[in-house]
């Protein structure tokens, strides 16, 4: 569970971060722009396919789906914000152990929603499909970290040649 959330955190805050640097100057020029609906997109595919949804089952599952990613984003957004605005960049061993506390709660949000969840994907497919999806879900976020950091080695690489 620790793995599966420290997975989707690094992957937003990984996009986030994609997509507020995607500036049209020089250094950026020909780069595509993050796009969530393209992300979502291939996220959607990749589940369907790795869980083996079906049509039916694929359309049911999605918007909540989605609306759980979208209320999970939104709780470590509440807690970066929390702790950039309470407590700066300089930080004591008291500051530093505030500031754990308040991911470590968000987490705890994360986990109450996911399990709130459940029951609003057990309306739409059985258990074992919810499983299929989990699973996905995380294959997929492990592709698109493992994706991302070959596409920053070959820039490097790239880089190290000119």
């Amino acid at each position: 569970m620790k793995k599966i959330l420290f997975t989707l955190i690094a992957i937003l805050c990984i996009a986030s971060t994609a997509a507020a640097q995607d500036t049209p100057d020089e250094h950026n020029r020909g780069k595509k722009r993050f796009s969530l609906k393209e992300f979502q997109e291939r996220q959607r595919n990749f589940i369907t396919t790795h869980a083996k949804l079906t049509p039916q089952e694929a359309e049911a599952v999605f918007p909540i789906f989605f609306e759980l990613q979208k209320k999970k984003w939104l709780i470590n957004k509440e807690a970066r914000d929390k702790v950039n605005a309470k407590y700066g960049k300089e930080h004591s061993e008291e500051k530093c152990l505030l500031i754990v506390n308040e991911f470590a709660d968000a987490k705890i949000k994360i986990a109450e929603l996911e399990k709130e969840y459940i029951t609003k994907y057990l309306e739409a497919v059985p258990a074992s499909k919810i499983l299929g999806i989990q699973r996905a879900e995380e294959h997929f976020q492990k592709e698109t970290i493992r994706q991302m950091w070959e596409r920053g080695r070959d820039k490097h690489r790239r880089s190290e040649k000119k």
